[in-house]
């Protein structure tokens, strides 16, 4: 068997002379597109654009046979509006999209996809996290659109649910991504494509697979890009395979860079410096030679004009990116004259702040907000040296070309804020998006200086995050002092009081986890997840009134399906029937699509001996989530008293694969082996529960199985 890597290494073969070079023939079978996006993704942090450490040779090749664009800039350092300007060509001020989640895509807005799906592409896409659900509307376009980005369910228990909700955004690895979209691919072979595959896993929490967690112990950062790289690297061997690579046209770039401690911003969003606006851009093109590197700036709103000029199709006149390829063909004239222009409004949106707008005109880099600041970009790539009070006169010029350009490029009609429910405030405190929510502004577009510069206030978005990462890597005692930092800054923050009080449940001091969560203003919007936490863990501890009393005014507070179903667990424990069924119907009518409480109802119907009903519902629950244990192993049991017995033992060998130490499970596949007359198999089943499961009670129940056959 070949190895991957000699699969990978063949991908990148000279391809066939016969394909025709940029602006060729109209009878030339038309290019597929791969866009690629990397989130959180430093252009400095890749081998091609001279990393030192970087272990990236699948783009490092992207760039050699194809053109890197050294200065490509994105217009907004956060995930969801970044991409809408990737997808549409336009700026924010045009599409809408201002931040995440509290905005939309709007319809009259036009995407990528739907550009090439009215040409006769296929379009599909698979992201990475919460961000890009298609509820925001960037999968206009898309036949197929993989937004399942939750691994909740894969432990037979649900226990990933509570793993999930703690401290970060649901999102899925790169290999998972890679496994939807080919998914897809691999029916589309025969005619054009368009797909978009969206890598989260730069993104905090830095948790790279082996071997990266090891070789990068000390920069996870890149140990999170490396395995994306090789993710990516993956794929193109797919596609290699295949034999549609030598016909795909491939983008790759980032929605937005990552501080990294420069400026004092450890993530994103918050800030207009080059650390999170500069990102890589590379496009290889079929057919040509490569190894092209442009200097000039250029964006990524500049993508969509671009490929559109390559496919040989009409740019829309709504978009306002121009198409790179001048630069491509090494034709640069007027180039420099170009304006560029960046903004992040977060710090009034999500913490009621000042925001900032940023202007790029030559070397000159200059940010308008409550502290106006100036560089010359060229000569100070860091933005170190604020040259604001020096040159006044270019700063004032910079300014009126900064109000004349948002004059241009304003939309007619901005996306309008979304009523934003509970569930998506949650998720946005909990990636440290969210302290107290500013003002969303509807009204006409202006620049606004008003507010605290968020260049002094960003320390304290680092040191929560900081504050995170030493409660995921159960560093509790530091996670208390950092904690207590940010409560001596915002004493009633309910975030920051979430913080100390799950630092305090790490330290088994209960009482005091307790303690920080009264001092919360009510209601408890934004940090019911650690009133859950501290109410489970009293409920487990023995302490039962006490911690189902504190889930209960939780969710009165502050309903959430998650607190529904936490409280019919307990309630289950209790005895009390009727009030666990009461809160299993609450979780679904907040999310119908809760597997576990689908499920826990899907088991009820089955034990009051309605099957047909009980097997639709759990049919839909592995529908939706075909990595649920539990629902391979209750479908199971219902097949094998129907006397299907052959299908149960399917499900029940795939409950295993999933969680290849569910005891009950191999109990059940022992019963089904010696009802369908298997008996070595059985035997072999004994022998493994026997010597590996803990549980005496299961060990003798198939001692007794086997002895009565």
């Amino acid at each position: 068997m070949r190895s991957s890597k000699s699969i990978l290494l063949r991908c990148w073969v000279c391809v066939s002379a016969a394909l025709l070079a940029l602006g060729g023939c109209a009878d030339r079978p038309r290019w597929n597109l791969l866009l690629v996006t990397f989130d959180t993704t430093r252009a400095d942090h890749l081998g091609c654009y001279g990393h030192p450490q970087a272990r990236t040779p699948t783009l490092d090749r992207l760039a050699e046979l194809g053109v890197l664009f050294e200065q490509a800039f994105t217009a907004v350092p956060i995930t969801a509006p970044s991409h809408s300007t990737i997808l549409t060509g336009t700026y924010p001020l045009f599409h809408g999209v201002r931040d995440n989640a509290l905005f939309t895509l709007p319809e009259e807005r036009t995407t990528l996809a739907e550009l090439l799906k009215k040409e006769g592409y296929a379009t599909g896409a698979a992201v990475g996290s919460f961000p890009l659900l298609s509820r925001f509307k960037l999968s206009q376009g898309f036949d197929f659109y993989d937004d399942h980005v939750t691994e909740e369910y894969e432990d037979f228990r649900g226990a990933r649910v509570a793993g999930k909700r703690k401290l970060y955004f649901d999102q899925r690895p790169a290999g998972r991504v890679n496994d939807a979209l080919l998914a897809w691919l691999r029916r589309q072979w025969d005619r054009p494509f368009l797909a978009w595959v969206h890598y989260f896993d730069p993104h905090q929490p830095l948790t790279p697979p082996p071997p990266y967690n090891q070789l990068f112990a000390r920069d996870l950062y890149s140990g999170e890009i490396a395995y994306a790289d090789e993710s990516l690297g993956r794929l193109l061997a797919a596609l290699e395979v295949a034999g549609v690579l030598d016909r795909t046209l491939i983008v790759m770039t980032a929605d937005h860079g990552e501080g990294q401690g420069q400026h004092n911003e450890a993530t994103h969003a918050l800030l207009c410096y080059n650390a999170t606006l500069h990102v890589p851009l590379i496009f290889r093109l079929p057919g040509r030679s490569g190894g092209l590197r442009v200097r000039q700036r250029v964006g990524t709103v500049d993508i969509v004009p671009t490929v559109l000029e390559l496919l040989g199709l009409e740019i829309p006149a709504e978009v306002q990116g121009r198409s790179l390829v001048p630069l491509l063909e090494s034709k640069p004239n007027g180039w420099a004259s170009r304006v560029d222009y960046a903004e992040t409004l977060a710090p009034r949106l999500m913490h009621g702040w000042g925001e900032l707008r940023a202007v790029f005109q030559g070397p000159l880099k200059y940010i308008y907000g409550p502290r106006p600041e100036l560089y010359d970009i060229e000569q100070d790539p860091d933005e170190r040296q604020n040259l604001i009070a020096e040159r006044p006169a270019e700063a004032k010029r910079l300014e009126a070309s900064l109000r004349a350009f948002v004059r241009r490029q304003v939309g007619e009609s901005a996306a309008a804020a979304q009523e934003v429910d509970a569930e998506t405030l949650r998720k946005f405190a909990a990636l440290g998006y969210l302290s107290t929510q500013g003002d969303l502004g509807a009204g006409p577009e202006e620049l606004r200086a008003d507010g605290n510069p968020p260049q002094d206030r960003v320390g304290d978005i680092s040191l929560m995050s900081e504050t995170k990462e030493l409660l995921i890597q159960r560093r509790f005692l530091e996670a208390r002092d950092g904690a207590q930092k940010l409560l001596d800054r915002e004493p009633l923050n309910p975030f920051y009081l979430g913080l100390l009080a799950a630092a305090y449940l790490g330290l088994d001091q209960r009482e005091r986890a307790l303690a920080a969560l009264e001092r919360a203003p009510q209601p408890v919007a934004l940090m019911e997840d650690t009133y859950y936490l501290v109410a489970s863990d009293a409920f487990r501890s023995g302490e039962l009134e006490q911690g189902l009393e504190l889930a209960r005014r939780t969710v009165a507070a502050h309903e959430t399906a998650y607190g529904y179903y936490l409280l019919a667990s307990m309630y289950e424990v209790t005895g009390a029937s009727a009030a666990r069924l009461e809160a299993l119907h609450d979780c679904l009518r907040l999310d119908p699509d809760h597997a576990p409480a689908r499920l826990n109802l899907a088991i009820d119907l089955a034990e009051s001996g309605r099957l047909p009903q009980a097997e639709k519902e759990m049919r839909r629950v592995l529908d939706r989530n075909p990595l649920f244990a539990a629902a391979h192993f209750n479908y199971a049991k219902l097949l094998g008293e129907s006397g299907r017995s052959e299908l149960a033992l399917r499900h029940l060998e795939r409950a295993l694969e999933l969680h290849p130490r569910y005891w009950e499970a191999y109990l059940a596949r022992l019963a089904v082996e010696l009802d369908l007359g298997r008996r070595d198999q059985a035997q072999q089943t004994f022998t493994l529960l026997r010597n590996r499961c803990p549980d005496p009670a299961i060990r003798r129940q198939a001692a007794e199985f086997l002895a009565a056959s």
